[in-house]
């Protein structure tokens, strides 16, 4: 009778701890569960970072590409006005020569 009572409590014991350690480990699971949601959101928000990173990145190289444009267009108005400035200093000297020479 005391073998019973032994061996039934053994396997009370034993099936008392293998509640109590799967308890721990679900309570474990549910902790790193919660800790895997807070990296998630920690990921989307670094994300979301990242993406307002990259659309400021785009606009300054827009703003560059702008600046780039009107620097290429001011070199063709200067070209030109270059141009014209050499245009009337080769008209003046050959006026200049032309009325030097005499009339016969």
């Amino acid at each position: 009778m005391i073998k019973k009572h032994l061996v039934i409590y053994a396997l009370l014991l034993i099936g008392c701890s293998n509640v109590v350690i799967a308890s721990d480990i679900r309570e474990g699971l549910i902790k790193i569960n919660e800790n895997l949601n807070s990296i998630d959101k920690s990921i989307d928000n670094i994300d979301k970072r990242i993406d307002d990173t990259n659309k400021r990145i785009d606009d300054t190289n827009k703003r560059i590409d702008d600046t780039n444009r009107r620097l290429d267009d001011s070199r063709s108005y200067d070209q030109a006005i270059l141009i014209a400035i050499l245009s009337l200093m080769a008209m003046i000297l050959w006026d200049r020569k032309t009325a030097l020479k005499p009339i016969i």
